[in-house]
């Protein structure tokens, strides 16, 4: 309503009764055309009212929770302003009481509605639950195992031919990762099973007829096509050079021969895919691999490896440029490094050879494949067993809701998809270029496309598909791109190209460097008309001074270079006019001698270009909209992975006094803290551990010197004791350690402080390891943290308050854990390294706000969605991944598998044909991600785009165009190892300025900030001897009056609910006579640590009920009987999860009594789908004033308590808490504790966010539930 949409972006608004597909490209505006179509479907307007719909009949699929709860919210928005303007209209009324039940979600969400509303039909236990990353690799890691033991025992050949295949160097751990990637990747495709089954048999080839039939064998025909084209380009380049006025036209001889050369390869290569296509026999069929096709590819074959090249002329002639000389000669040699990688890829073996390996190849995959299949089934029958799902479920089994096999095998809608096909009206995708096979059939199965109807609206940009590594499917978009219309009919394509972010000068070079490097040939796209950005953004002018500010030199001293070939358009010549949001290039240029590290390097050539930036440069204000200086928030640095980089850079970035954020989903598990709480874990599983032991010793908490962990080590003289041993020795234990009854009995040379610090610490270790044996981890972590004061330890560190968050996300991790399957110190290690071994990182819980004024590091990939005034894109040279066309298994979804030969016997392998076909293409769609990573990086910059890079000193660019002046063909770009031999040519070709900047260059910048930095203390220190001001003075003497409100110094910061519940209630807390009065329940002592014998008081005996409550197995369907609840008692006595002292102190027929109730009946139902919550602890903040009326409203105390029990109902949360009060009427428990449980309904709101419906006090005296 208020925003005005260009022709393009109101069509696609407008759109009707037609499958619609938009090319949204960067900064296009697409989720405000989006939100704006949405709003326009439902409340009827531009178009006919009668045609409206409501919003649930709308399926909105965003790709992350995030995007959906903003969309839910800016379409709440523009419904609430379409309310205040039309007032009377009651339909739009409805859409906004609606939204909340509308399907705003991301397809795991969907999927999960799916199968909570027909579980039945899949055959599914309802109270199934969603397992976390960590608890499936511990699950996969266990049936691994299992599956691989099994096999080993069972002694089967082919089993053990596989091992010695793919496990050939004894490292077995290889064969159980295969299995598992071969697994997850089929996950991907919509019937994974069914893949598996079909290119299990990739191998099964037995004659040459079948080999040229295979798909992988037509790809290497397109491959040896593509790459004589290469170089038949590369020789009409050359030539070209040689027929200038200064080329070395003597060279051209040489060069037509290798053309006529290229040429007879290509007619023998077009007879081979020939003679494949339309197989015919030559001989007697008996002779079967004798066809026309294996004749015609030996023809081929042995021209190949026949090729000789004529010689070049070595004529001189000093009117020919040296320069093109070498330029054609370097050509030329090109083309014999392209040909002779044909011939070795190829060409070395022949037809026979083939068959022969896919043979030996074709029995090691079909038992690899088995096992991935086994290995699955075995998965699925341990969740249904755990009754577990994870996300892969989700999708697969709302297929199986959604899709039925009809008599012909083929997969067809079920009655449940045609129901859904009838409620929902329209269904809209977002990202829709990060799709997956298995989300198309998911979405197409509920669409009305089979039946005539076309009503889907798909939205992406193909450019910014950057998610391969989730197995994405781009192609899904391009398919669609291609086959679209851009008239209207029943499947319209609409391209959306302006681009509202960016200033011309950062969109003119985007579209400089992608007109170059994107094509179709690699990716799928082709960055042309239909693909550029339009620039349409609008942002005030700079006045001259603010531009002039960033034109007095380079800071840093580098030195500017300008490329010297002819830019490609006038937008180009434009944007290299001197403006001070021209886009840069700098290039930090790495001396041999010094060896820095290449990452401080171009850090600290990035710190100089910020401290350029901020408080100079002209940016937009997001809010007035005015220009204003920059600031260090306007700022981030992109990293194509912050993994080893995002470190470096924080720590030069703060050397140079600049505020910095690292936004990373790594190095959590690398902080010091958090691995120094990993490491007692550890050592309380296994004191015998050396580097986890070594590492506690040493660290702040124990703080054990290296002198002094020397000297433990001195104590071993047999060279075979573990450094346990060593401070059992040295803490005067004997060597065995038996029969010692206790520390310090004896130095064995170690001295008193050595000795009592190794005594204070197994003194620790052993009281922990045995509360390790009956507290939950989270307990047993909050108990080391308070007793040891580690939180306050870190925070008191630099970079405290990060430090404190990385440890209480570990109890948060650890909270998480015990929602699991598994229990105990031993599985929550085990849990972790999973998560730690398979990168499932969480990144250092950002200590920051969006608002802090702090330049953000973080990945290309966090970046994606986000926009900012100034973008470095950083870290250039970085190689490029290339793991996934190296590994000893390769995948593909539409080539299938690929292995290497192996012959175990001699230990040799080598790469077979298949795989060779299969590499190049991965190497293909790996690069094409790249490039689409790099443009999603680009178009991040809203009015300042940097980009940086290093390279070593003899290898700096110089002014030609040897790379650039002759195009980039899909097989060149494939040859780029990092961005930076991406960029640099392309930069140039167009005329673009580089600046390079040598060590010597930012070593002078340093000295010269480290003078101003001396110069400005030293007027610091004459400010100081000055007499103070009238300002100071006033400081002063309004610091000594006294404090104005003397009657809030009762004011308390934190109190418990029991106090409250005590001052305001005036409770009676007299003994009971038949069971035991209501006291706070107080941790169990070992009677070892009391003073004296105690008799079981009151106290004892509740806490005692209340710790059985804690840890009883509700989820059990049991009729329990007193004897079940004896024998349930006896082994948590056996396990010491409970002491014998509170074994003793429970009656069971009180137990039994309220096992019995209802109440009890619902938190068995809770607890088997993980919805029952015991013993939770809780910090409310409320107004002073509500306690205390002479206290001011502004003041927060906080409430702290302890929740008994609380379980999660479909309809909202019911409270409940035990009392042991003797009371004779229940009235008396209510006027007791409503205050209490109100203070507790009021924490758990805040909490969980959710309504409590029901409060409920159960009292052991009166074996009775009462509802408050």
């Amino acid at each position: 309503m208020g925003m005005k949409f260009t022709e393009d972006q109101q069509r696609v608004i407008d759109l009707r009764n037609c499958n619609i597909l938009v090319s949204a490209a960067a900064g296009s505006g697409k989720t405000a055309v989006l939100v704006e179509r949405i709003v326009e479907l439902v409340s009827g307007s531009g178009c006919d009212s009668a045609r409206a719909v409501d919003i649930d009949r709308l399926l909105i699929v965003t790709f992350t929770n995030a995007a959906a709860a903003q969309m839910r919210e800016r379409i709440t928005k523009a419904l609430s302003d379409r309310v205040e303007a039309e007032p009377d209209n009651e339909h739009i009324k409805k859409q906004l009481m609606l939204i909340h039940n509308a399907k705003i979600m991301t397809i795991h969400s969907f999927c999960l509605y799916l199968i909570k509303n027909h579980f039945n039909d899949i055959g599914l236990d309802p109270d199934f639950r969603t397992a976390d990353e960590g608890e499936m690799r511990l699950l996969k890691q266990e049936v691994l195992s299992e599956l691989l033991e099994e096999q080993f025992a069972l002694g089967r050949q082919e089993f053990t031919d596989c091992v010695e295949y793919f496990a050939y160097d004894g490292r077995e751990k290889r064969l159980e990762e295969l299995i598992e990637r071969l697994y997850t990747f089929s996950g991907s495709y919509p019937f994974p099973e069914k893949w598996l089954r079909q290119h299990r048999m990739d191998y099964h080839v037995e004659t040459f007829e079948e080999f040229v039939k295979t798909e992988w064998f037509a790809g290497m025909m397109q491959e040896i096509s593509a790459l004589l084209q290469e170089c038949k380009e590369q020789e009409k380049a050359a030539l070209k050079v040689c027929e200038e006025p200064d080329g070395p036209y003597f060279y051209a001889v040489a060069l037509e021969q290798d053309q006529e050369l290229i040429a007879g390869l290509e007619q023998e290569l077009a007879s081979v895919v020939q003679a494949a296509s339309e197989p015919e026999q030559s001989v007697a069929s008996a002779e079967r691999d004798s066809s026309v096709a294996k004749d015609a590819f030996e023809a081929l074959a042995a021209r190949v490896q026949g090729i000789s090249y004529a010689r070049m002329a070595p004529k001189k002639d000093d009117s020919v440029s040296a320069e093109k000389r070498e330029l054609v000669k370097a050509m030329r040699e090109r083309v014999k490094s392209l040909l002779g990688t044909l011939s070795e890829k190829y060409f070395v073996s022949g037809p026979k050879q083939w068959l022969a390996e896919c043979r030996q190849a074709d029995a090691a995959l079909c038992e690899l494949v088995d096992l991935a299949l086994l290995f699955g089934e075995r998965l699925t029958e341990k969740k249904r067993e755990k009754n577990l799902l994870d996300f892969e479920d989700m999708e697969h089994l709302a297929l199986q809701i959604l899709l039925k096999e009809d008599e012909n095998g083929q997969m067809v809608p079920s009655d449940t998809a045609l129901e859904y096909r009838e409620q929902f009206a329209e269904i809209l995708i977002d990202e829709y270029q990060d799709s997956n096979l298995v989300q198309e059939f998911l979405l197409q199965s509920i669409s009305g496309e089979d039946d005539g109807r076309f009503n889907r609206f798909m939205v992406g940009d193909v450019k910014q598909s950057i998610y391969k590594f989730r197995l994405a499917r781009p192609e899904l978009f391009l398919e669609k791109f291609a086959t679209y219309q851009k008239e209207d009919g029943s499947c319209v394509r609409v391209d959306l190209k302006q681009n509202f972010r960016s200033r011309h000068e950062v969109t003119d070079c985007v579209n400089d460097l992608f007109l170059q490097l994107m094509h179709r040939e690699l990716g799928g796209v082709e960055y042309d008309a239909d693909a550029a950005l339009y620039p349409a953004a609008q942002f005030p002018e700079a006045d001259g001074a603010a531009a002039d500010a960033l034109e007095k030199g380079v800071a840093l001293g580098g030195e500017e270079k300008q490329g010297s070939a002819v830019p490609v358009s006038t937008a180009c010549e434009a944007s290299i006019a001197r403006s001070p949001y021209e886009p840069e290039l700098c290039i930090a240029a790495i001396s041999g001698e010094k060896g820095e590290d290449p990452k401080e390097l171009e850090a600290k050539m990035i710190a100089g270009k910020i401290r350029e930036i901020v408080g100079k440069l002209p940016v937009r204000d997001s809010e007035s909209g005015q220009l204003r200086p920059a600031r260090y928030q306007d700022i981030v640095i992109l990293l194509r992975t912050t993994s080893g980089w995002d470190e470096t850079f924080k720590k030069i970035l703060e050397e140079n006094a600049i505020p910095v954020f690292v936004t990373s989903k790594t190095g959590y598990f690398a902080a010091t803290e958090v691995q120094t709480v990993l490491n007692f874990l550890r050592v309380l599983n296994n004191p015998l551990q050396e580097i986890p032991l070594f590492g506690v010793l040493k660290s702040v908490l124990f703080g054990f010197g290296d002198a002094q962990l020397a000297t433990l080590r001195a104590l071993d003289e047999t060279g075979k004791r573990c450094l346990y041993d060593c401070v059992k020795l040295a803490a005067g234990e004997g060597e065995s350690g038996e029969g010692s009854v206790g520390y310090g009995s004896g130095s064995n040379g170690a001295d008193a402080s050595l000795r009592e610090k190794c005594c204070s610490f197994l003194s620790f270790l052993n009281r922990y390891r045995e509360y390790a044996v009956y507290l939950p981890i989270h307990k047993l972590m909050e108990q080391f943290l308070e007793e040891t004061g580690y939180l306050y330890t870190v925070s008191a560190l630099p970079g405290g308050v990060q430090r404190r968050i990385n440890v209480e996300m570990l109890l948060t991790r650890a909270e998480s854990f015990e929602k699991t399957s598994y229990s105990g110190l031993f599985h929550f290690i085990r849990y972790m390294e999973q998560l730690e071994k398979y990168d499932i990182d969480y990144g250092e819980t950002g200590a920051s706000d969006e608002n802090a004024d702090v330049v953000r590091i973080m990945s290309i990939h966090k970046s994606k969605g986000l926009e900012f005034p100034v973008c470095f894109v950083s870290g250039l040279s970085k190689r490029f991944n290339r793991q996934d066309s190296v590994a000893p298994v390769l995948m593909d979804m539409d080539l299938g598998l690929a292995i290497d030969w192996v012959d175990p016997t001699a230990r040799i392998r080598h790469t077979t044909l298949k795989k060779n076909v299969l590499a190049r293409k991965l190497n293909a769609d790996s690069m094409g991600e790249e490039l689409r990573v790099l443009y999603v990086a680009l178009t991040r910059a809203e009015e300042k785009l940097i980009l940086t890079g290093t390279c070593k000193e003899d290898k700096l660019p110089q002014e030609d165009a040897t790379q650039g002046a002759y195009g980039y063909s899909a097989l060149r770009l494939q040859e780029a190892s990092s961005y930076y031999d991406l960029v640099l040519p392309a930069w140039q070709s167009v005329g673009r300025r580089l600046q390079i900047c040598t060590q010597e260059e930012l070593l002078q910048a340093e000295l010269v900030r480290a003078s101003l930095g001396y110069n400005s203390r030293q007027k610091l220190f004459e400010e100081a001897g000055k007499e103070p001001e009238a300002a100071e003075l006033a400081l002063c003497e309004r610091l000594q009056k006294p404090y104005a409100h003397e009657n809030l110094a009762g004011l308390f910061v934190k109190t418990t609910v029991s106090e409250l519940k005590k001052e305001g209630m005036q409770e009676e807390a007299a003994e009971g006579l038949e069971l035991f009065p209501e006291e706070e329940v107080v941790p169990y002592l070992p009677q070892f640590v009391r003073e004296q014998e105690e008799t079981v008081s009151g106290t004892t005996r509740g806490s005692a009920y209340h710790r059985l409550l804690e840890i009883f197995p509700f989820e059990r369907q049991e009729t329990w009987t007193a004897e079940k609840i004896r024998t349930v008692i006896e082994e948590y006595k056996a396990d010491r999860r409970l002491s014998e002292e509170y074994a003793a102190a429970i009656n069971v027929y009180k137990i039994r009594a309220f096992l019995q109730t209802p109440l009890a009946a619902r938190m068995a139902k809770a607890a088997r789908s993980n919805r029952l919550h015991r013993e939770q602890p809780f910090v409310l903040g409320l107004s002073a004033n509500r306690l205390n009326t002479d206290f001011p409203e502004d003041e927060t105390v906080l409430i702290q308590g302890i929740i008994d029990v609380y379980l999660e109902e479909e309809d909202g949360i019911v409270l409940a808490d035990y009392k042991t009060d003797l009371v004779k009427d229940p009235k008396e428990l209510i006027l007791r504790y409503r205050v209490q449980l109100d203070y507790y309904e009021e924490a758990l709101v805040r909490l969980t966010g959710k309504c409590v419906k029901e409060k409920l006090i159960y009292s052991f005296g009166l074996e009775q539930e009462i509802t408050l």
